[in-house]
């Protein structure tokens, strides 16, 4: 019998008991990595863009702030009505979506994609916890709010943009960096004028305005 390769988790969150940061691992799927290039580079840049966050979280703990988003806060997926999506990271959370989601969380998945229009929230957001965390993108990963939770309906952003994580800027564009190699820019050069160029941004979707329609009766074909 085939054994199901479970990813490990990359994740910038305290442990419950000892508040120590937990150091991110790159997410694995060897399998699906060998058949799929586009997916190794996608793991590549969402560690790159775990690590910069890391090392963002860890200044400000020790400076006696303190880490307000936690497992079950989801304020931010249905505040921000903008959630920026590359292409690659667009391709990843439809593969994750069909291939890894399996039972209950499938189903209730494809009914928030059919009917996503309706949805005043991220169509992805089952229960106040994403179900594709591991594939989540950087827009997500990036923007993390400190001290407070955020109040209903609140964008600290604006509110209080001090509480928000501003990441490193060199080491954001080293992820990012990894995305231009799926558009078949390579070379220390090339990388270095698109990224100055922001040639990405001509490729940036919004997630919340993507037809997932198509994405949830795929779903609900292929009940696994």
């Amino acid at each position: 019998m085939k054994q199901e390769v479970k990813p490990v988790h990359s994740m910038s969150s305290r442990r419950e008991k000892n508040l120590d940061l937990i150091r991110p691992k790159r997410l694995r799927f060897p399998e699906d990595e060998r058949e799929n290039e586009w997916l190794g580079i996608l793991l590549d840049a969402y560690y790159l863009g775990d690590k910069c966050v890391f090392e963002g979280i860890s200044k400000r703990i020790k400076r006696g702030e303190q880490l307000a988003c936690k497992k079950g806060c989801s304020s931010c997926c249905s505040t921000h009505s903008t959630i920026p999506a590359y292409p690659l990271e667009i391709i990843g959370i439809y593969w994750y979506t069909d291939t890894k989601i399996k039972g209950e969380t499938r189903v209730r998945l494809a009914q928030n994609l059919i009917s996503y229009n309706q949805l005043n929230q991220c169509p992805f957001l089952i229960g106040g916890a994403c179900s594709i965390h591991p594939m989540r993108p950087l827009a997500c990963r990036f923007f993390n709010v400190f001290n407070s939770p955020c109040a209903p309906g609140e964008d600290p952003f604006y509110s209080r943009r001090k509480d928000v994580l501003t990441p490193n800027e060199q080491e954001k564009q080293k992820a990012l960096s990894k995305y231009l190699h799926f558009h078949g820019i390579r070379g220390k050069k090339a990388v270095k004028v698109a990224l100055k160029t922001d040639i990405l941004n001509n490729y940036v979707k919004n997630l919340r305005e993507i037809d997932w329609k198509n994405l949830g009766i795929r779903l609900n074909l292929r009940l696994i």
